[in-house]
């Protein structure tokens, strides 16, 4: 791209999010692309140079990106993936075959899981790697669609958030032919975790529907105990009177009228609790769900105790509380379910489980 090119600036363009005086960053259709289907060809930590041009127009930095390099032939290095000297041999003979006029001005960092997370592994990874000019770092998480620039700050050694860039579409036919030559594999759909974001307000209808039955529960177990109180009561007077009739003790027809009277009664009363446990019998499909369902609740309680508790301090995150715990950020999505957590929001002083 020539200075009167610049001068004009592309016009066919797609601003993302907002753009910071005097760090504008112009990124080629190809170059983006191309980085997002290397993002997604698998779930591993991966590494990208970024090649193109920083100009200087009208007193304003501007960063063009044509290009974008994989990162091969890397390591595990320092608890993040790193490039080898072989990796910058192979880096320098694409940038010789692709892209002769062109600069690196940047590199991008594919960390699946830890959203926009900058650790001092990646500042520390700049400072030794990638020195010149107006260089930048594009942080993605493919897991979660969070992508990101990051302007270097040699005075502070920290990385200054880019609020939004530009992408844009002109002939790139050195981005385009690198492209050819190195595919991308798609990803098999076998491979590709699909995350459930589960609705919080189905959970707690769920949890209510829950309660709701074992109270339903618990008023049929009251009224099958009254009826069996009662059969027991009807079935003693029956004993009685079975035992005083063949006693003899009855003597005469008005004694005999009286006892046939009660026992007609009992026989009413004995059909009353008959039906009682009919009804109870056509609950027993709804009885066996509900015992089902009390069983779940108890097993969800045996779960909770096996967790631990943390109180969410001023300045905590997700990410933070997970590498304090655990070591590591794996963790985020586990206290995210465990918690039924949405987003990334987290409230000074509430008690969270831990897994």
């Amino acid at each position: 791209m020539t200075n009167e090119e610049v001068n004009a600036l592309p016009n066919n363009i797609k601003q993302i999010g907002s753009i910071n005086d005097g760090n504008r960053i112009y990124m080629e259709d190809y170059a983006c692309t191309y980085l997002e289907q290397y993002a997604h060809m698998d779930s591993k930590e991966k590494i990208a140079v970024l090649v193109g041009r920083n100009l200087t127009v009208d007193n304003e930095n501007i960063l063009f990106i044509s290009g974008v390099i994989q990162g091969r032939y890397t390591v595990a290095a320092n608890g993040i993936t790193e490039l080898t000297e072989k990796s910058w041999q192979y880096i320098n003979k694409q940038m010789k075959l692709y892209f002769r006029d062109l600069d690196i001005v940047g590199w991008s960092y594919i960390q699946p899981g830890y959203e926009d997370y900058i650790s001092d592994k990646l500042c520390n990874f700049q400072k030794a790697n990638i020195t010149k000019g107006f260089q930048v770092l594009y942080i993605m998480d493919p897991t979660e669609n969070i992508t990101g620039f990051y302007r270097w700050n040699n005075t502070d050694s920290v990385f200054d958030a880019i609020k939004g860039y530009i992408i844009y579409y002109e002939k790139n036919e050195g981005m385009h032919e690198y492209m050819l030559e190195n595919k991308i594999k798609e990803r098999p759909a076998e491979n590709i975790v699909k995350i459930k974001n589960e609705d919080a307000g189905s959970r707690a209808r769920e949890a209510a529907s829950k309660r709701t039955s074992y109270r339903a529960r618990k008023k049929i177990m009251a009224n099958q105990n009254k009826a069996a109180n009662l059969l027991g009561s009807v079935s003693f007077v029956m004993l009685l009177v079975c035992f005083i009739l063949g006693a003899g003790l009855v003597q005469n027809d008005d004694r005999i009228n009286e006892m046939e009277m009660k026992i007609a009664e009992l026989e009413n009363r004995l059909q009353g609790t008959q039906s009682v446990f009919a009804l109870s019998s056509n609950e027993t499909t709804e009885e066996t769900t509900l015992t089902e369902q009390t069983t779940e609740i108890t097993q969800i309680q045996t779960e909770q105790a096996k967790h631990t508790e943390y109180k969410v301090q001023k300045g905590d995150t997700l990410i933070g509380i997970s590498k304090n715990k655990y070591g590591t950020a794996s963790k985020v999505n586990e206290i995210r379910e465990l918690n039924e957590i949405a987003g990334n929001k987290i409230v000074v002083g509430e008690t969270l489980l831990l897994p």
